[in-house]
């Protein structure tokens, strides 16, 4: 970003206290499984029916409930493949070091928008690195809905100008809370860049104009 944007947002991030991260693409690297593959067999209206039943879904039992398995054998080659997945999932060289220095500043918060059992990758890792955390199958609304941030501000007991949001989808997690009168940054670590996106979370420190 070019110097005068950095200046403008630093300047809009005075009054921030409370930091909400996502968790995948952001502090964690991505899950490999696309659950809309596992129901490809499926006709599009049913795959819509199972899809809705899984993002509502409290526990991985729920989400494995929802899937009409054709056999045994399918339903434990999904839950194996679940299983290894999981087990590449781990935190980016750079989450813990920008958490740490960010933790005596700021409350910080992992708000992410998953199906169980993704959220275990999240508990064990971060539990003692944040304030707090928020899982979309624990809420009653979205990260894509209006109420998911009125609430989340009621929650913190925040406004919106005291919350920054650092997330990785530039419609969800960043033109959202925009339009709910929020600060927010795009983290894209591919490299892609627009006026308020980051590349890595060291760029986060500098326009909040911190030293590591």
């Amino acid at each position: 970003m070019k110097i005068t944007e950095d200046h403008i947002i630093a300047n809009e991030l005075m009054d921030v206290n409370t930091i909400v991260f996502d968790a995948y693409w952001t502090l964690l690297v991505p899950s490999g499984l696309k659950i809309r593959d596992v129901l490809k067999d499926f006709s599009a209206s049913k795959q819509k029916e199972i899809y809705n039943l899984i993002k509502s879904a409290q526990d991985f039992d729920s989400v494995l409930d929802a899937i009409p398995f054709p056999s045994k054998k399918k339903k434990e080659a999904f839950i194996n493949t679940v299983q290894k997945d999981l087990e590449k999932i781990v935190p980016y060289d750079d989450s813990f070091p920008i958490l740490s220095f960010l933790k005596d500043k700021y409350q910080l918060i992992i708000d992410s928008n998953l199906i169980p059992p993704y959220d275990i990758p999240i508990t064990e890792n971060f539990w003692k690195a944040v304030d707090g955390i928020i899982f979309s199958f624990q809420e009653q609304y979205s990260k894509w809905e209006k109420k998911h941030y009125d609430n989340l501000k009621k929650r913190l007991w925040k406004t919106g100008d005291e919350i920054l949001f650092v997330w990785d989808s530039i419609k969800n997690d960043y033109e959202y809370p925009k339009r709910n009168k929020m600060n927010a940054l795009h983290l894209q670590r591919n490299g892609k860049t627009h006026v308020e996106s980051i590349e890595t979370l060291e760029e986060l420190l500098t326009l909040l104009k911190i030293k590591p």
